[in-house]
Order: C-alpha cells, then structure tokens, then sequence
C-alpha cells in the first residue's frame, strides 16, 4: 500500500479554495477512482491522467487507485485537477518522492500526449498559495506570468507532465517566467470624446459621471448619440490603480476572459438586453460571476433600458448599492464584487420620437413608463436628455478632447482619495450615509438649499443623499473644499434633469 499527498486549489465563485489531493495504491483488481464531491469533468480525468502518464514515458500502476479530493464537502469543477491527479499517482508509485511535493501547489489540464495546457483562474490560485504559506504553484507556462503578479511565492511554469516530474525531482532548472505584459502597452484604441459632435453642453454631465463614479441615465430619441457619448466614458476615467488592475485580472482570468496578461483598461460591459438575471448579476447552478462583476472597476452599460427584462433590473437594484452581489446556494454564499459605474440609455417612447411626432397612445407611454424601474432609476444620481443637435452644431461644435477632460476628473480623484484615506473607498458616490454627513463639508446655506429641493422636488431619502454626493463631486471638480448653494442646484438640476433649477434662488 502506497500514500502520497498533492496540493491544490479550486474556484469557488471569485475565490480559490484549497484543496488535498490524497492517492491511495494498493493490491487488486485494476481500478481508478476519484471520489470527493467531483463533478463530470474532474471523473473524466482519470482517462486523461492514464494517457498522460504512459505516453509522457512513465509507469501507470495495474493495482487498485483510489483518490480522494478533500475538504469532501466542497464540490470540485473543472479540468485544473488533472496535474495534480497524475503526480499524486506517480508520487504514490513511487516515481516522486513526497520530499519533492512538499509546499507546492499544483494546477493544470493534461492533454492525452501528456501537454500541460492553460486553466482558468491562475491568479486566484496563486493568491490562495500565499494565503495558506505555501512556498510554490506549479502550472501551466501559458499562465505562469499571471501567477507571477503575486509577491512571495516561486513560480514553476511547465508545458509538459515530463518537464513538471523532472523540475520536481530537481533534474532540470524550472524555466525563466516572462514579464507580465500590459494589455494597455498598445496604442490606445478607445473612442475619444472629441469624435462627438453638437453635445457640447452634455459634457460637463459625462466629466461629474466619471469624476465622481455617479450612475448616469441618457434618454432621448434614437440615433441623437446616446450609445456614442457612453461608450467614451471609458476613456474619461482615470488610469487603473496597480490594485485595480489586479482584482480585474483575477476576475476576468476566473471568467476565463482574457489570455494572461495584465489588464490595466478599465473594463467596459456592454450586455445585450435579453440577458437573464444571473447573466447580468451572476449566479446558476454553479455561480459565475455575472456582467456587473466583469465591469467590476469599470462601466457596465443597458443600452435600451426598457427593453430589459424586469427582473434582471431589479436584480441590479442591490449589487449597484452595496458594491457586491451576494450569491447563496446550497448554504454557500458567495459575494461577487460590483463596483461599477451603471450608464443606461432609453428613448422617450415606444416609438422613439417623444416630441410632437409621437403616435403612442397614453396606454403605450404608460407600459414604457413601467418598463423602467422605478427603483433602479432612483439610483442613478445623473440623468440627462440627448436631443437632436442642429445642422450648425453638427457642423461648428466639437468637444473636447478626453485627454483634457481626463486631467481635470484626476484631479477632482486625487481630493477625493485624499479625503477618502483610511476608509477602503475611492470615490464620492460609494460615500455611505454615515461618510456623507461627515465628509460631505457642506455649507449651513447648501443644506438649506437642499431642504428646499426635497420639499419642492418630493425626493426620496436616497435622492437627497445622492444629490449631496453629486453636489460633493461638483466642488472637486471647481476645486472647492466646501459644498455651496451653487454646487447643490446643479446636482438638483444634473439628477432631476431640469436645468431651471440651477437657476432657483
């Protein structure tokens, strides 16, 4: 009878979780089984792992191979096992000794031929290995750069079960590991805000959208450049922070959405509006991370909001609150992290006029009004109209350049992360309601302003506050450490999307 132990790690949602791949050889009928709450694929493993094994040119035991997978309570996916599975056989055939396993982690797919192909997930993994005070991970090489943004561990990369047996047992010289390589090293791609033309007076909306992290609402009839203006929004917000870029790698290489290198654009989402609910916040069966947390750092845009199904908006209502979805299944839960700035874009109407050419009956105009929650557009801080420009200002108005934009919602960031210190977040709209009161630094007279507004106005208690936050992100931009009557009736006006009020005494 033969022992011999392997450690590994699993995703579970957007975490990696350890797991104890413990093979078992002795006398009888030949036989290979896994056992350890495993799922289809991972019970697939045991034809792969045998190719691997014989045509890589070692001895696969005839005896009897039980392998267990701990914690048994924790359900195993995916093709990441079949590594470790075949070096736990050889470690307890005796062809690896456990010395040469000790405080390494081990995570790979096998094909028959014995080459040790890409998973999902490395840099989860190789934050798990720290974690738990494992020395090594050994993976595949496609991924071994990933690994490798994670201090204080050595990464092996290999491409061949051969090559990983060899480099344990120390008979060769574990391969360099490339540099990581920025996806934003190229030239930058993104669309520019000077591509817009006659929408000069919406700038400033977009520039206190991405300068204070607000949500922003675009409604107006179709093919006025609503999706235009949203899709530049990107490129107004500020570079990633070295953290940033790293918890959208890990999420993005969890979702197996990129190839490996470090992403340093902030991701912009952009789902089709027949996604279901667990598509755009995540979940099923076996949760995933959903559309809200892919654009986690980023701009997740509803293109046609009110053609999106109900109860994914609704779903969206807590995640844009909370910054996080919170999955529960099977008594697991799993939070999935949802710091996103939402831009969402409708036409006035069903037919999408909204003016005096507009045939919808009172009937249509109501079932469009429902079609949009309530609840979910109370969240947005931003809301604009996009109306047709005129020939002249198609024709002389131009905006500005993001780059110039860009500099002055850096700045208004750089206040905000100064005042922000000490409380984990970045921007004026995570401010919770405690932070509000006591960050907000608004003026005796701009409260006054905004009591007037909540009465006049009917706002909600969210609204109120998200018009303070809005007002707070205004003073960054002017540069003013205090909140005035000015900065308040312009976030009334940017929210209610009535420029009168900017106007009121």
């Amino acid at each position: 009878m033969s022992l011999a132990l392997v450690d590994s790690f699993t995703l579970d949602g957007v975490d990696a979780r350890r797991v104890w791949v413990e093979a078992d050889i002795r006398k009888g009928l030949p036989a290979f089984a896994v056992v350890g709450l495993a799922d289809k694929s991972v019970r697939e493993a045991r034809e792969r792992v045998r190719a691997a094994i014989v045509n890589s040119g070692f001895v696969f035991p005839q005896d009897r191979i039980t392998v267990n997978l701990a914690p048994a309570h924790l359900r195993k996916i995916g093709p990441g096992f079949d590594l470790p599975l075949a070096l736990a056989v050889l470690a307890a055939s005796g062809q690896l000794t456990p010395d040469e396993l000790a405080g390494c982690a081990v995570i790979g797919e096998l094909s028959l031929t014995g080459e040790v192909r890409a998973v999902r997930g490395a840099l989860a993994v190789a934050e798990g290995v720290r974690r738990h005070g494992l020395a090594r991970v050994l993976l595949p090489r496609a991924r071994a750069a990933e690994a490798a943004l994670v201090p204080e561990i050595e990464v092996i990369g290999v491409e061949h079960l051969q090559e990983a047996v060899e480099t344990l047992r120390g008979e060769r010289e574990p391969a360099p590991i490339p540099g990581v390589v920025a996806a934003a090293t190229a030239p930058l791609e993104e669309p520019d805000l000077s591509d817009v033309r006659g929408h000069n007076g919406l700038v400033p909306a977009l520039e206190v959208a991405a300068a204070g992290g607000h949500n922003l609402f675009l409604h107006g009839p179709p093919g006025t450049g609503k999706t235009m203006l949203a899709r530049r929004l990107p490129s107004l917000l500020p570079p990633m922070t070295s953290h940033e870029a790293i918890e959208v790698t890990r999420l993005h290489s969890i979702a197996g959405l990129h190839d490996g290198n470090l992403v340093q654009r902030r991701p912009f989402r952009s789902p089709h509006h027949t996604i279901s609910a667990s598509g755009l916040v995540g979940g099923g069966g076996q949760p995933n991370p959903g559309e809200a947390t892919l654009a986690h750092h980023g701009v997740l845009f509803l293109d046609e909001l009110s053609e999106f199904a109900r109860p994914a908006l609704e779903a969206l209502r807590q995640p844009l609150e909370d910054g996080q979805v919170t999955i529960v299944r099977a008594q697991r839960v799993m939070a999935f992290p949802t710091r996103v700035t939402l831009v969402a874009a409708s036409n006035p109407c069903p037919c999408g006029l909204g003016d005096a050419a507009c045939h919808c009956s009172a009937a249509d105009l109501a079932r469009h009004q429902r079609r949009l929650s309530g609840p979910l557009l109370d969240r947005i801080d931003v809301s604009v109209t996009v109306g047709r420009p005129s020939a002249a200002a198609l024709r002389g108005q131009a905006a500005p350049a993001s780059e110039v934009v860009r500099e002055r919602i850096v700045a208004a960031r750089e206040r905000q992360t100064a005042r922000l210190a000490g409380t984990g977040l970045t921007c004026n709209a995570q401010l919770t309601a405690r932070l509000l009161r006591d960050l907000s630094r608004a003026t005796v007279e701009a409260h006054s302003a905004l009591y007037a507004l909540h009465d006049r106005n009917r706002l909600s208690a969210r609204g109120h506050g998200r018009i303070l936050r809005v007002a707070r992100t205004l003073a960054d931009l002017a540069g003013c450490d205090a909140v005035r009557p000015d900065h308040i009736h312009q976030a009334a006006a940017l929210r209610l999307d009535d420029q009168s009020i900017s106007l009121a005494a």
